[in-house]
């Protein structure tokens, strides 16, 4: 294995601890906000909101797992009726990943830099906490991409786990 897939591994397995963490978090939060709500008729004012939060992290995070195991969505219908598809087609995609990854990156620091005066309304957390997913989760993605790139027999699907 090498060093780039040992550092994708161990990321990847950080970003499954953290999603688990922020899952737990959120229905213990959402837990309750209905309780309050139901049970003593007045909720927590920032529950909706850290909930909120925590999905964004959620999906962002979770898209970063899904391109360590190549499990995004994806129509394969040109890969499944064509040989020489199924061989050109994932290096272009693989392309495609790395250059959109790129730019959320550029544009998600720029957008640090204008929310990082801002405070949420009800729990008055930085915005720059909220918005760091969004570069965060792509350059954990680049790392993702440039190990499936150096592996000798990258394949297509399935989970590349040494």
């Amino acid at each position: 294995m090498k060093w780039i897939d040992k550092i994708s591994y161990w990321i990847d397995q950080a970003i499954r601890s953290f999603i688990t963490v922020f899952l737990s978090l959120m229905t213990i939060i959402m837990l309750v906000q209905i309780i309050g709500r139901f049970v003593f008729n007045s909720g927590i004012v920032w529950t909706d909101e850290i909930s909120r939060y925590l999905m964004v992290w959620l999906v962002f995070l979770g898209a970063a797992v899904a391109t360590r195991d190549w499990s995004h969505i994806s129509v394969s219908v040109l890969e499944e009726n064509s040989k020489t598809m199924k061989k050109i087609l994932p290096p272009i995609q693989k392309i495609f990943m790395l250059i959109y990854t790129v730019v959320v990156i550029k544009f998600g620091y720029d957008i640090l830099d204008i929310v990082a005066n801002q405070a949420s309304p009800n729990a008055g957390i930085s915005m720059a906490i909220v918005y760091s997913v969004f570069p965060l989760s792509c350059i954990i993605m680049v790392i993702h991409l440039i190990a499936r790139f150096t592996k000798q027999n990258s394949r297509h699907e399935g989970v590349d786990i040494e």
